[in-house]
């Protein structure tokens, strides 16, 4: 039985991711996100993620961002989301978005999918998703998925997928799965491969059951050698 905690993936914190700003953490590459373990997308300076839970940080962070800094704005707004203040988090991150932030832009579309307002958040999801978050084009997927948009899912959760996010993989190999692809296998040893233990328990259950295709032929006798090619592979 799969653990309880694999139902996390679907929860809203998975959809905040943490952005870059010119002064980003040693670990964050250019052009690429850091993004977080809950999925706060979050304007990093050169004080980790865990200082910025500190209160004198975040006060400076307040400071900044009244003062007009769109990086400690986004980083407010989403230490806010982070916290549940719905209300403290929207002004900063509207604020950021003026400006054009990328992160502010995905994490508003967390906050207003939070709120109810799911078209809303797809705009500002396909907003930072063009703009490169890997992110909002995995949240934006499955907003597609639930409406029935399998085309639309599968681009944007493709987009997410070849940036190298983990659950954008997962989401994609579910999706492939789910119409008997054989694609969902890569995408699924890539996710596993990140650390996703639903994709890891997938993958070595498909692995299985090929396994078991391939010892049998097509009325279930054991084929000739104990093995048969797979088609389609």
């Amino acid at each position: 039985m799969l653990d309880v905690a694999f139902a996390a993936a679907a929860r809203y914190n998975d959809y905040i991711e943490t952005a870059e700003t010119a002064e980003c953490a040693a670990t964050v590459e250019s052009a690429e996100t850091a993004e977080s373990a809950d999925g706060v997308e979050n304007a990093e300076s050169a004080e980790t993620a865990e200082s910025a839970d500190n209160a004198e940080s975040e006060a400076r962070h307040r400071r900044a961002a009244d003062a007009g800094d769109t990086a400690s704005m986004s980083v407010l707004g989403a230490l806010l989301l982070r916290r549940g203040d719905l209300a403290g988090a929207e002004t900063y991150l509207r604020a950021a978005t003026a400006d054009g932030d990328r992160a502010a832009a995905n994490n508003l579309g967390v906050l207003l999918h939070q709120r109810g307002y799911p078209d809303e958040a797809a705009g500002w999801w396909r907003i930072a998703a063009v703009a490169g978050s890997a992110a909002a084009a995995h949240a934006l997927g499955r907003h597609y998925r639930e409406r029935g948009d399998e085309p639309g899912a599968e681009y944007w959760l493709r987009q997410s997928a070849e940036q190298g996010h983990a659950l954008g993989a997962y989401a994609l190999a579910d999706l492939l799965e789910h119409r008997s692809d054989v694609g969902a296998e890569r995408w699924l040893r890539a996710a596993a491969e990140q650390g996703h233990r639903e994709a890891a328990y997938r993958l070595a259950r498909m692995v299985e059951r090929n396994a078991a295709d391939d010892a049998h032929d097509a009325f279930g006798r054991p084929a000739p050698g104990g093995l048969r090619p797979r088609t389609g592979a």
